[in-house]
This record gives structure tokens, C-alpha cells and sequence, in this order.
């Protein structure tokens, strides 16, 4: 089991290290970059619909586009799924019915598909869901009776003109879905016997339970790795579940050192396995949300407390940050996008242009309407 230990480096940073590395580890290498130039569509909730605006970075320098996005707006969705490019959103129609839509960054493509529409008059809940290729998720409870629910995911087919479907029954309650090695994850939580959570497992190939087993109490969430291993997190620690052998190794983080990302909207990984999500820092920072930035192959934790790289008066006058509402990763530019809800608002927000460790520094800002909520790299 690997422990954590506190460290300070550097004067901006916060770093949360494994015990078995050394002070000569960073996350990354100090590279020059020049020229910079990259094109970006920003995801903003304004007042409760979500929109698109293009925007773009040359030599640092922050650019609204002209031209609208593609990303259709819409009302704020019940559940969304990011990959790479790719948002996956679920909105409810009625109690019976909903709609999944796939936006892809990459060719600014968009389409959408009714769902549960064959199931007539009925009351169900949506609760995770997942993509992978031409193959949507969705995990489900149907209310039965006042005392019976029953519980499903359904695998919706979209690579054909029409759509199929079908539904794989569950025993237990479901909370979040992760794809990974051709197998569907399902976390769950066994109500009728121990309490405990579960993980039952899909084979992708044949829409069938092949696996399932219980994994303690509290889970927060799962969620899939560059090694394409599901993450189990708990408040303390966090295990990995090899998604062949299904062996779990664990990481414990000890009091006051865990990364804290189970509350994260949205989580991000580099090529080397880096993960940029937002984090509740606890002590460490007098803001309750703040970007930081976990490395699981060496036990690392950088916390990017804005006090910390920020002067007063660029929190309390230039930029008046509130809390962060994402933190993406653009790696071929080594640039960290942090979006931000400010104190002079209830929707006004901004964007900042971060280089990060081992010299980090920041580099420019925008000023956006509406909370970001999303960056994709077009």
C-alpha cells in the first residue's frame, strides 16, 4: 500500500509526493514553447443553457472568433460524458423519455437520439452514462410500484441508419459507468444484503454480465486511466481494478494528503498519465475549488492555490475569482486552461492561460459571459 507525504515546492505550488520518490521528480519537463497557436471551443453555462464560442491562442494572446460555433446550445443536461473531443450529454424529455446527444470537437459534428420512448407510460431516473465508438450507455432505474425498482443499462447501437438497443438487468442500484477493455463497469451499491458498493462488469462484445463484486463501503466514483484500468476512489485512497484479471492493487493517501478529486466535473490525462481536474483543498487554500494536478505513476499532487501565484489585488479586483468550474490540458502547447466563476456576478466567468510545473507561470486571461463549464481542443 503507498502512502503520501506533504512537501512545499517551488513558491507557487503545494506538492502532495509519494514517500519512495525523490525532490528531483516534476511533472513535466521545462521546454520552451513558441509560437504558440491553438483553437479552442469553449463551453460556457449561461444561466442554465449551455453554449459554444470559439476562441483561439496565438504568442499567449487570447482571440474571440467571429464566426458561431456548431455546438448547438441547450438546456443544462442531466448527465454529460467526456472523452478526448467528444461530449456525450443526456437530457429528459418526460418521465419516460430522453435524448442523448454527441457533439465531436473534431469535425464539429452533432447528433441526437431518442431514447426509452418504447418503454410507453413509466417513471425512471437516468443516472451515468458512457460512450465508446458507436456504442452509448445509459444506466437506469424504472420505478415498479412505491416499493420496487428495477434496475438496467441500456446499450444503444448508433452505427446503423436506425438505432438499436438493448437492456442488460442489474441486481444492484446504479451510480456511474467507465469503459475500459471492451468491458462496461457499473458501480453500484448492494442495498438489500451488506450496503456495500459493487462493481458488475459488461462484456461489451455480447451485452452480458461476466463479472461482479463487492468493493467496500463509500465509494465516490470510478473512472478509466491511460492504462485502461478503473480508478475506484474513496475520501482516503483510491484502488485500481485491472480490467482483465480484475486483481485490485490500493493507494492510501493518509490524513490531510488526499488529492481529493472524487468531486471533480470533469478529469483530464496527459500522455504520461497525468490527471488535471479541480480539487477541494481543504486547508490549503482559502478557496473552496482550485485547480491542481495528480500523477498516479509517481504519487504526486500539485495544488495550484490561486493565492499562491496571484497577488490581492488580481483575486480581489483584476480577476475576482470565486471558485474553479474546470481545468483542461492542451499537451502539445504545455498550456493549462483554467476556467473560473467570479465574485462580481452569479454569471460572469473567465479563462486562464496557465504554463505549469516545474516553472509556472501565468500567462493571460479572459473575461467570458456565462460559467465555463468545458474546453475542447478543435
Amino acid at each position: 500500500m503507498k502512502t503520501y507525504n506533504l512537501f512545499y515546492a517551488c513558491m507557487a505550488l503545494l506538492v502532495l509526493m509519494g514517500c519512495s520518490k525523490n525532490d528531483s521528480d516534476d511533472l513535466g519537463e521545462s521546454e520552451e514553447k513558441n509560437n504558440l497557436q491553438a483553437n479552442y471551443t469553449l463551453i460556457v453555462n449561461n444561466q442554465g443553457s449551455l453554449s459554444g464560442t470559439l476562441f483561439n491562442v496565438e504568442d499567449e494572446a487570447f482571440t474571440i472568433k467571429p464566426e458561431e460555433s456548431k455546438f448547438a446550445a441547450m438546456a443544462l443536461p442531466e448527465l454529460s460524458f467526456e472523452e478526448n473531443s467528444v461530449l456525450t450529454t443526456y437530457s429528459k424529455k418526460t418521465n419516460c423519455s430522453g435524448m442523448l446527444t454527441i457533439h465531436d470537437f473534431n469535425d464539429d459534428s452533432n447528433k441526437s437520439y431518442d431514447v426509452f420512448s418504447d418503454l410507453g407510460a413509466c417513471n425512471l431516473t437516468a443516472k451515468s452514462i458512457a460512450r465508446e465508438e458507436d456504442k452509448l450507455y445509459i444506466a437506469y432505474e424504472l420505478q415498479v410500484s412505491s416499493t420496487v425498482d428495477e434496475f438496467y443499462v441500456r446499450v444503444l447501437d448508433v452505427s446503423t441508419s436506425e438505432p438499436i438497443f438493448v437492456d442488460v438487468e442489474l441486481d444492484q442500484r446504479p451510480i456511474e459507468l467507465a469503459y475500459a477493455n471492451k468491458r462496461l463497469f457499473v458501480l453500484g451499491v448492494d442495498e438489500e444484503v451488506t450496503g456495500e458498493n459493487s462493481i458488475t462488469v459488461i462484456d461489451a462484445n455480447v451485452n452480458s454480465i461476466i463479472h461482479s463484486q463487492l468493493v467496500g463501503f463509500d465509494v465516490r466514483r470510478i473512472f478509466t486511466n491511460p492504462e485502461d484500468n478503473i480508478i475506484i476512489s474513496y475520501d482516503n485512497l483510491h484502488s485500481t481494478l485491472n480490467s482483465g484479471t480484475m486483481s485490485i492493487s490500493y493507494t492510501s493517501y493518509g490524513e490531510g494528503k488526499e488529492p481529493n478529486f472524487t468531486t471533480s466535473s470533469s478529469l483530464h490525462f496527459d500522455s504520461e498519465g497525468k490527471m488535471y481536474y479541480q480539487m477541494t483543498p481543504t486547508a490549503y487554500s482559502t478557496f473552496p475549488v482550485i485547480p491542481a494536478i495528480y500523477d498516479f505513476s509517481k504519487n504526486l499532487t500539485v495544488l495550484y492555490a490561486y493565492e499562491n501565484f496571484m497577488t490581492e489585488t488580481q483575486l480581489n479586483f483584476e480577476f475576482n475569482v470565486e471558485k474553479t468550474t474546470m481545468v483542461s490540458y492542451d499537451e502539445e502547447n504545455n498550456l493549462m486552461l483554467i476556467g473560473y466563476k467570479k465574485t462580481s456576478g452569479a454569471n460572469k466567468g473567465g479563462i486562464l492561460l496557465i504554463k505549469p510545473a516545474p516553472e509556472p507561470e501565468l500567462l493571460n486571461s479572459m473575461d467570458v459571459t456565462g460559467i465555463p463549464t468545458a474546453i475542447f481542443i478543435n
